[in-house]
């Protein structure tokens, strides 16, 4: 069963995810921004470090 805490982490990577997802699917586009691509990649890589962590027992 996990907490809480984990729950809201494992949301917040989640939507990470889909963030920068959305933004890769726009490269090629006029639409393309990569250092908005690379904002959503730095925070989905910050969202599954803290799931690992919380996951590990550490904060």
């Amino acid at each position: 069963m996990t907490s809480g805490h984990e729950s809201e982490a494992a949301t917040r990577l989640a939507e990470a995810s889909r963030v920068a997802r959305a933004e890769l699917d726009k490269q090629g586009t006029p639409d393309y921004d990569p250092r908005a691509h690379e904002r959503a990649v730095e925070f989905e890589r910050k969202a599954a470090d803290a799931l690992r962590a919380q996951r590990q027992g550490t904060s």
